[in-house]
């Protein structure tokens, strides 16, 4: 028995995952993600998923997997990378009445764009970087940026980029309707002027430069667009449990909502390396590989 195979069989009685999870899906991930290194070269794989998926929990036994096998790892969101309480506040005054920048973060838009570019740059140059921490919970759920962060100074084997937008193509509003009448996904009902949608697409063009910095892109995708309400629910519950602040159910209904013609709009144009299927009871069942494009 392998090192790797030894690792994983000791993870069935220490994970969240079942037995067939990381025997069907976790495991051969973890093989092919091993295969991808290279001397002096830092790998980045993108994780990307809607609401309530499962990306940080397979962050997570990813970088237990890979440390283990004596890899170096370091893990962020593209939440780490959000704009502070009073800029996103700021833009949504300016967008008063596009509904998709009433909510508090998340938005193409709302992140700190040209830090991104300028950290990934620096992770492929081998250059120390550092990765900033944002707090969900300040300001009753709307979240700021905190002042301590992560140095990084070794150059690592593996980043491991999640987000729920990592990878989101650029795309026209024509497009994103066909994509949401696929899904009946009620855009009208959203942006009932089916003008406020084109502003997050504007500023959807200026995260394309980022993605030129992933070596390999893995996909969760659910089985339906209503399983995402209930597993962000679940993720805010287990935050106000933890912090004793989050957002309310109703709030998070919504919040949902917003996300989701950009959501499935990623499902549709992204082209990841790997796609996992995951069911209603929240466990993966599938793995897609190479993607069969459609």
């Amino acid at each position: 028995m392998d090192k790797l195979t030894k690792i994983t069989a000791h993870l069935e009685s220490n994970s969240l995952y079942t037995s067939s999870e990381i025997h069907r899906i976790i495991f051969p991930l973890a093989k092919k993600i091993i295969s991808l290194k290279k001397p002096n070269k830092t790998i980045i794989i993108g994780i990307q998923g809607g609401q309530g998926t499962g990306k940080t929990t397979l962050v997570q036994i990813l970088k237990t997997i890979l440390t283990k096998m004596n890899y170096s790892v370091h893990s962020f969101s593209i939440d780490n990378f959000y704009k502070n309480a009073k800029q996103r506040k700021q833009i949504a005054q300016r967008n008063h009445s596009n509904p998709f920048y009433q909510i508090a973060r998340g938005m193409p838009g709302t992140h700190r764009v040209k830090e991104l570019q300028e950290t990934l740059n620096k992770i492929k140059g081998g250059k120390p970087f550092q990765i900033p921490l944002f707090d969900k919970s300040l300001n009753q759920g709307y979240g700021d940026v905190l002042k301590k962060t992560i140095r990084v100074r070794e150059r690592p084997d593996f980043i491991l980029f999640e987000g729920w937008c990592v990878g989101i193509p650029s795309t026209t509003s024509s497009e994103l309707q066909k994509v949401c009448a696929r899904n009946k996904i009620p855009l009208s009902k959203i942006d009932p002027t089916l003008k406020s949608h084109q502003t997050v697409l504007h500023n959807i063009k200026k995260y394309q430069p980022l993605w030129k910095y992933l070596d390999y892109i893995i996909m969760l995708k659910p089985d339906s667009s209503i399983l995402h309400r209930q597993w962000r629910w679940k993720q805010e519950q287990e935050l106000i449990k933890k912090k004793g602040k989050g957002m309310r159910q109703a709030h998070i209904a919504h919040f949902v909502n917003i996300y989701l013609p950009f959501t499935y709009l990623c499902y549709e144009k992204i082209k990841p390396n790997i796609k996992i299927i995951i069911n209603k009871n929240h466990k993966m069942y599938q793995i897609k590989e190479p993607y069969v494009f459609s």
